[in-house]
């Protein structure tokens, strides 16, 4: 971009957090003793949808992989088993190769929003015990989806949608960014599926995004 954006909303684990991977675990560890062909399809759908809220990810995992009922209790209790699976891991895994700098680089030279598909107070405690709370203009989680989370961003700061950017790791926010206008940037590191559309600008890491963003 020939100027940074007025504000770029980051996705959080897989574009700050290294802990896409290890919150994809997380459902295999939950549904363990599963058949491996459902855990194969449990699998599939998290990485394609990972930008979803993990409550909407159990239900559709009960009814539509396991023919469950997909109750609000079973579900409240998984979700309660899987937090429990990450929560200290995400605390300790490491930052996605480079964000830690952009972040650096980037305060004050534009607004930074997280949009996330982690529960609203879960990313809150985690963001602050990371040490990473000052760096961020919003904190936005689950329930409120990715594209609900974009529009009130734009329309509460009056930002036109070309002026800002999205950056992310799954269709989710793909999707929603492109619904609203919003320019996007895809990460997929190094031997991961590409999830995007071709023509899709994606980076492999955050290492060069203060030069793809127009960060001096």
């Amino acid at each position: 971009m020939p100027q940074p954006p007025v504000a770029l909303l980051m996705d959080f684990d897989g574009v700050i957090l290294d802990s896409m991977e290890l919150k994809t675990q997380g459902f295999v560890k939950v549904y363990a003793g599963e058949p491996p062909s459902k855990l194969a399809e449990v699998l599939a759908y998290q990485r394609l949808h990972g930008g979803v809220t993990r409550r909407t990810k159990f239900a559709y995992f009960e009814k539509s992989i396991f023919g469950r009922t997909g109750d609000n209790e079973t579900i409240e209790r998984l979700a309660a088993t899987y937090r429990g699976i990450i929560y200290d891991a995400v605390l300790a895994t490491s930052f996605v190769p480079g964000a830690e700098e952009f972040l650096r680089r980037a305060q004050g030279k534009m607004e930074l929003h997280v949009i996330s598909g982690t529960p609203q107070e879960e990313l809150r405690e985690i963001i602050e015990r990371r040490g990473l709370t000052s760096y961020f203009q919003k904190l936005v989680g689950a329930p409120t989806t990715k594209r609900d989370a974009f529009e009130r961003i734009l329309r509460e700061n009056q930002f036109v949608a070309a002026d800002t950017a999205a950056i992310g790791d799954a269709t989710t926010e793909f999707e929603a960014a492109e619904d609203l206008g919003i320019p996007f940037i895809g990460v997929v590191p190094d031997g991961a599926p590409n999830p995007f559309p071709p023509g899709i600008p994606t980076i492999n890491s955050l290492k060069g995004l203060p030069e793809v963003l127009g960060v001096r």
